[in-house]
């Protein structure tokens, strides 16, 4: 059971979703067997558990059919038809969401069925919500289908005159394709940058040339066309542009499409900052800031710890140790409860840190709890840097030894994060060895290795271990 297909979906049911998947199996028009109504709440009682060894489908054909022998045919049917009641539920939820679907689907009805008051009166109704709308891809897709919609009425009412709903769908469908087309060749681009991938852009540049020929453009459109100007390498000017419209138009686009503009955006800056173009700082910061303020950032209602800490590596590396301190404090309320405490702690060791103040560090080191691994492997790096700072060298080899055997050790940790801090500790206790005869292997080593944590802070380590000989 625990490995079947039904008992996968159904634990993905939180409780209300279970309650309404109950009602939904009683409902005779959906279901008229007794037996997955008696096999729903038998397994509604090991919910979420449903994937555990204690649900078994012995047990449960008892529950379904008391008294009965074990029939595995019958119960792969019973499951198999319970599986497919799933299915129906999550499409029928997802359905009930989709306002714009429903209006399309009632409205093609009602033309159907030639109930042109009940058609108007919708219309008219869903024709002020697309108004309304705040700009994404699937406002455009509704207007679109809306149009449609009314080019498909007027064709059935067989009047003979001029149909500008027609000229309306075709409009929509251009404005719909060309952002779609805008935003595909963008995530192309994007992951081009990150992976090794090799897609192809066709008719792109094609798509670029029509929309910068149009005195007009819509304002969404127009911000992607400068996210992929910016990521194609024509990027200067139209990176400037984008920046603009951001600010310009961020409160009339909807929050999920918000927060992809900000992070191409703010991808496009890390880029740059990579290649030392230090004055991309501040933007992203900017970036940052105004997507945390108006919460396209956010993720479920909470500031997340990996944007949190980017925030202060960014404030940190601009040495603005007091706007810092004022962001890791005020915004911590702002994150997940489970990882709050974490965050704030690990972020104030590593702003002490660069403020020297190396008592603090350990204090705030010490209050990790270590939610998430990535607290565990930063933790032990920002210790490893404030014992070397301090002159504590037995402590830090101490650290490095235990904290290369936990790495050996520990399976849940990927082979590539693994590697990378083997590699940081492995260089470290080569530099701390300090071989005059492999200084400029550890040198070209702390150079090339690949993946590696903290480079510029082990070269800088590699110098000063130089200049005190």
């Amino acid at each position: 059971m625990k490995s079947s297909k039904l008992a996968q979906l159904l634990s993905t049911f939180d409780p209300g979703q279970w309650r309404q998947f109950e009602d939904f199996v009683a409902s005779p028009f959906f279901n008229k067997s007794e037996e997955l109504i008696r096999l729903t709440a038998y397994l509604k009682g090991f919910a979420p558990d449903i994937t555990s060894s204690e649900v078994t489908a012995e047990q449960a054909c008892k529950a379904v059919a008391p008294g009965k022998p074990y029939d595995a045919r019958q119960m792969g049917y019973w499951m198999n038809y319970l599986h497919k009641l799933g299915e129906q539920f999550v499409s029928i939820r997802r359905y009930q969401l989709n306002t714009p679907r429903q209006y399309c689907d009632v409205l093609n009805e009602f033309s159907e069925r030639k109930l042109d008051k009940h058609y108007l009166f919708l219309y008219r109704k869903a024709e002020g919500d697309v108004e309304r709308a705040l700009a994404d891809t699937e406002s455009l897709r509704f207007r679109y289908e809306l149009a449609e919609t009314a080019s498909k009425h007027f064709i059935r009412q067989r009047v003979r005159s001029f149909d500008s709903g027609l000229q309306h769908a075709a409009d929509a469908l251009d404005q719909l394709y060309f952002l779609q087309k805008l935003k595909y060749s963008c995530e192309m681009l994007n992951r081009q940058a990150i992976i090794s991938a090799d897609y192809s852009l066709s008719f792109i540049e094609e798509v670029c040339q029509f929309l910068e020929r149009q005195p007009e453009r819509l304002p969404l459109a127009d911000i992607y066309l400068h996210v992929y100007r910016s990521l194609a390498g024509d990027s200067e000017a139209h990176f400037s542009r984008l920046i603009e419209l951001i600010l310009q138009y961020s409160e009339k686009i909807q929050p999920l499409e918000r927060r992809e503009v900000y992070l191409y955006a703010i991808n496009f800056c890390a880029r740059k900052i990579r290649q030392g173009r230090e004055e991309y700082v501040p933007i992203v910061l900017g970036l940052y800031m105004q997507g945390i303020t108006d919460e396209s950032l956010f993720e479920g209602g909470y500031l997340s710890h990996w944007t949190y800490t980017n925030v202060v590596k960014l404030a940190l590396r601009q040495k603005d140790y007091k706007w810092a301190e004022q962001f890791i404090r005020e915004y911590s309320r702002k994150l997940a409860p489970h990882s709050r405490e974490d965050a704030l702690h690990f972020n104030l060791a590593e702003l002490f840190y660069q403020k020297e103040q190396y008592g603090e560090v350990l204090s705030h080191l010490s209050q990790l709890n270590f939610t998430d691994m990535f607290y565990h492997m930063g933790s032990r790096t920002v210790l490893a840097k404030t014992y070397y700072e301090s002159d504590e060298i037995e402590s830090l080899l101490s650290l490095m030894a235990s904290f290369s055997g936990f790495l050996r050790r520990n399976k849940k940790i990927s082979p590539a994060l693994k590697k990378t801090y083997l590699n940081f500790c492995n260089l470290l206790i080569q530099l701390l060895h300090d071989n005059p005869r492999k200084r400029e292997k550890v040198k070209a080593q702390i150079q090339h290795t690949q993946p590696l944590a903290e480079r510029a802070w082990l070269m800088k380590v590699w110098e000063e271990r130089g200049r005190a000989r």
